[in-house]
């Protein structure tokens, strides 16, 4: 079949097969290049041919700027039953798993960082919007229909399956795939009679962002804590247990290891994902709907923010702390820092320079402290009419003194003498008043309240002086430095080592190559890929019995059947011992010390320019503390000198 009609009665002639499914091929169409045909391998029924009648009748600027929409229909003979129809070609794009998969994006996608994943996760939202607002419904979500280009457009295909509303009659989407089917749907037989809305679309929607900013991980595969959990995606999803939630551990899971925590989004947006994947959702229109989602990805796109260490690190501002720092201190790489692999050229940056200008920062001397000695004031007077006391003491000995002398002169008239001199002590000593007394704890307090506030402030001024701060970052300096002046010898033992491990190195490249999603194996369906994936288990280079066995419904006779790929796969592997091949392991390894020297010398000169920061900072302070320690030098001798009186 070469020649076929168009609904509009022009002939068309089919090129070369580009790709045949279990429904029909797609063809190349010479004359237009832009389209290419799709021919379904048996007639369509008439409900089938009435529905694409509508969809090209239909096809607003938004539904074919977003999807592989029908253009028009095909036909055996003018006028005929349809056969199939035209639709845009679609070229430079990948499936979107190829985006979201760590291991394929790092082939397919180098140069995606988050903020790449994040823009496609923003156009998925719109593509679905589009369709939404016509009052389609995509129906069979899954990741095969999400084609996403290096331009982080993306384009929805398959569009002859979707539920198209064709004025009051409705062509329902007969065909969905389990593990993107939502919680109140698991379970249907069949979806030829069932009716879906956008909130079903929702779940498929949430679940493709939650892929592409959480590496391609499955919100419902998960670390199980209970017996009941993780025996299947299918029966966790029906039971809402979404893996990465607040409130996982109550729904018997905790997230896998080595996985995105969801406080990499904002709060607003984990709340987001928690109504789409819990009972919230299943009420009517209980799911973040797609243009909610484009709001939200496109108020988090203006907070990115780039780490120092690596141009890759990006991730919104809400976060103090880069989390791909945190993963890759645990061992776990979700993107490759293309800087990494560029030979360093030489920056002019001078160990010997740059280190005698640290050694030359120091903190600011402590200048001449006030001290309150050196003060001279005058006692502030006592309120009027308030006079200090005689000193009962000083008139008691006195008193006592001539007594003794009464007694000495007159034996006998001694017990007289005595009480003669106490009757006059008590009348001539009157002591100290209540309210002399009152008023001298007050002079006592502002005494000790001037006391404290000026030691604290010679101990702040003493700090600054101090340079605490300046040793310990001098400290850690010195801890770069030391590692710059052994990269000479990191470099030769890092190539001694790839020499001797390029094999292996070799072996894992070309294991590596060979992915999971695509490999047939008896057992493996696409719910147990996508809970490997929820692992880091994607290639052949991540299977061994461990890690199989780790996850969840990976018995013996299952893993046993992975571990049998993986050995198919590396059956075909070939060591490749010429001096070319080794030259790349020679250039990887100096490329890495590369790195490591760009990223020494940037905390090295980081380090100076914080230092020279700090002096600055501290010359500021104590030029703000010296007067006022001066004025509370000034208030404590005042405070003495009245506390005196």
């Amino acid at each position: 079949m070469n020649n076929l009609w168009t609904g509009g009665g022009a002939s068309v002639a089919l090129g070369k097969q580009l790709g045949k499914g279990g429904e029909g091929s797609v063809f190349d169409v010479p004359a237009q290049p832009k389209l290419v045909a799709k021919l379904y391998h048996s007639a369509p029924n008439p409900q089938k041919q009435d529905k694409l009648r509508f969809m090209v009748a239909n096809g607003h600027k938004d539904l074919l700027a977003y999807s592989a929409w029908p253009v028009e229909t095909l036909h055996q003979s003018r006028g005929g039953p349809v056969v199939g129809f035209l639709m845009e070609r679609v070229s430079q794009k990948q499936p979107v798993h190829m985006l979201y998969s760590p291991a394929h994006r790092k082939q397919d996608y180098p140069k995606a960082a988050w903020d790449f994943l994040l823009y496609a996760a923003r156009n998925t939202a719109t593509a679905f919007e589009a369709v939404h607002r016509h009052g389609h419904v995509l129906g069979d979500v899954n990741q095969g229909n999400v084609m996403v280009g290096s331009d982080s457009k993306v384009l929805l295909i398959d569009s002859d399956s979707m539920q198209i509303a064709a004025g009051g009659k409705v062509h329902l989407c007969e065909v969905g795939v389990s593990h993107f089917t939502p919680p109140e749907l698991q379970g249907t037989s069949s979806f030829s009679t069932l009716a879906r809305n956008a909130n079903h679309d929702a779940f498929g929607l949430a679940l493709l962002v939650f892929h592409l900013l959480f590496g391609g991980r499955h919100p419902f595969a998960g670390r199980p804590l209970r017996d009941d959990v993780g025996n299947g995606l299918e029966p966790d999803i029906k039971a809402f247990r979404f893996a990465y939630g607040s409130d996982a551990r109550q729904r018997g899971f905790a997230p896998p290891p080595r996985s995105i925590p969801l406080t990499l989004v904002p709060p607003s947006v984990q709340s987001m994902f928690h109504r789409a994947f819990t009972e919230a959702g299943a009420a009517p229109a209980g799911r973040p709907t797609a243009s909610q989602w484009v709001a939200a990805l496109d108020q988090m796109r203006n907070t990115l923010k780039t780490c120092g260490k690596s141009k890759m690190h990006i991730y919104p501002n809400h976060s103090s702390a880069c989390p791909w720092c945190a993963l890759e201190d645990q061992g776990t790489h979700f993107f490759i820092d293309l800087g990494t692999f560029i030979a360093h050229t030489g920056s002019g940056f001078v160990l010997a320079k740059v280190w005698a200008a640290i050694e030359s920062i120091h903190p600011p001397k402590a200048p001449a402290l006030t001290q309150p000695s050196q003060i001279k004031a005058e006692p502030t007077p006592l309120p009027t009419g308030l006079k200090k006391g005689k000193s009962r003491t000083t008139s008691f000995v006195a008193m006592a003194v001539v007594a003794a002398l009464f007694t000495y002169i007159a034996p006998a008239l001694g017990i007289l003498g005595g009480l003669l001199c106490l009757g006059i002590w008590l009348t001539i000593s009157s002591g100290e008043s209540e309210d002399y007394k009152k008023e001298m704890a007050q002079r006592r307090s502002r005494q000790d309240t001037a006391q404290k506030a000026y030691d604290q402030l010679v101990s702040n001024v003493t700090q600054i002086t101090a340079g605490a701060r300046f040793t310990q970052e001098k400290q850690g300096l010195a801890t770069l430095r030391q590692a710059y002046e052994n990269l000479a010898s990191a470099e030769k033992n890092m190539i001694e080592s790839a020499k001797a491990k390029a094999q292996a190195r070799q072996l894992h490249d070309h294991l590596d190559r060979f992915f999971i999603e695509d490999a047939n194996i008896s057992g493996l369906g696409p719910a147990k890929k996508a809970a490997l994936r929820s692992w880091g288990i994607e290639t052949a280079a991540d299977v061994n019995q461990s890690s199989v066995e780790a996850v969840k419904g990976f018995g013996p006779k299952l893993t046993m059947a992975m571990l049998g790929w993986r050995s198919l796969c590396e059956a075909r592997f070939r060591f490749d011992p010429s001096p070319q091949a080794l030259q790349a392991d020679i250039a990887r390894a100096k490329n890495e010390i590369a790195a490591q020297r760009q990223k020494l010398e940037s905390g090295l000169q980081g380090g100076l320019e914080r230092l020279a920061r700090m002096r600055v900072e501290a010359e500021a302070n104590l030029a703000r503390a010296t007067p006022i320690l001066t004025q509370a030098a000034s208030t404590l001798a005042q405070a003495t000198a009245d506390l005196a009186l």
